[in-house]
């Protein structure tokens, strides 16, 4: 009797436990399942509010650089009920003009200039130059939108017309330095160098230390005004800027290597190695003709 006694006290003390660890085991796995719907439900909410169809969703990918997917979000709203919003209009025109940019690049600019009164001949530049023309329409004193279509002529090469819109933006907001930065790149590409050099360094006045500008300037010395010591201090201002988020950053800093080995009496001008070295290079956009 003591031994029955004995095995019938094991196996309760037995049960007893298996009970108590499946009752654990349960718990886990309600906590891993709870926190895994926690979870999916935040994805699929950061999904609905960054990729739906809003003007603001689409702004964001095209300053992220993704003009294709911002052009995707683009077209699943209804483009008819924006007609007499001027920033609406003027999204779905730099969105275009975007994807044509994009386009152009991975073809390594081969239609680029073909056509030598239009150089950007292409059906996404003409309806990008209507979004434009119809949000200037609405908002005749928006600065921003003359500079995005003075920004489009020039690509076109219809430099005379990117002039008078341009000017035109300098007209209504004199402290943008990003009206003059497209100036200095229009006189540039038209063979205007000392017109060229004021407009930049206009614009780097306006907004000194900003990395884009002192590209600018840097690749104006380097492949207009023919001044390499000139060139090689800009290219050192911008990689002093910290342009790390900038895609053209590492041919950037081959130009600058290339520079300083072909012209070495220049070399105390060369830059100390930037705490940071990453980046992935780029066609940088600013041709000659």
């Amino acid at each position: 009797m003591r031994v029955r006694s004995g095995v019938t006290t094991m196996k309760m003390t037995m049960n007893t436990n298996e009970k108590r660890l499946s009752l654990s085991a349960i718990i886990l796995v309600g906590i891993f399942c709870a926190v895994l719907i926690l979870a999916s439900v935040l994805v699929l909410r950061h999904i609905h509010i960054f990729f739906s169809p809003t003007m603001a969703n689409t702004e964001r990918l095209l300053e992220r650089g993704r003009p294709r997917e911002a052009k995707a979000l683009l077209d699943r709203m209804q483009p008819d009920k924006k007609r007499g919003d001027s920033n609406a209009l003027l999204l779905r025109g730099k969105t275009l003009f975007a994807v044509l940019m994009e386009e152009l690049r991975e073809e390594r600019w081969g239609s680029y200039g073909l056509n030598p009164e239009n150089w950007l001949d292409h059906p996404l530049a003409a309806e990008a130059e209507r979004y434009f023309l119809d949000a200037m329409a609405v908002s005749p004193n928006n600065p921003e939108i003359r500079l995005t279509l003075g920004n489009l002529y020039r690509e076109q090469g219809r430099f005379s017309d990117a002039e008078i819109i341009l000017r035109s933006a300098l007209e209504i907001d004199a402290s943008n330095s990003g009206i003059f930065l497209a100036l200095g790149l229009l006189y540039a590409e038209g063979g205007r160098n000392e017109a060229a050099d004021r407009a930049l360094k206009a614009a780097w006045e306006l907004d000194e230390g900003n990395p884009r500008i002192a590209k600018n300037i840097a690749y104006f010395y380097r492949f207009y005004a023919n001044a390499p010591e000139a060139s090689i201090i800009w290219f050192s201002r911008y990689l002093d800027a910290d342009p790390r988020h900038d895609p053209d950053i590492n041919l950037i800093r081959a130009e600058l290597r290339n520079l300083i080995e072909r012209y070495p009496e220049f070399s105390a001008h060369k830059p100390e190695p930037h705490r940071s070295e990453r980046g992935r290079g780029r066609n940088f956009n600013f041709r000659g003709r």
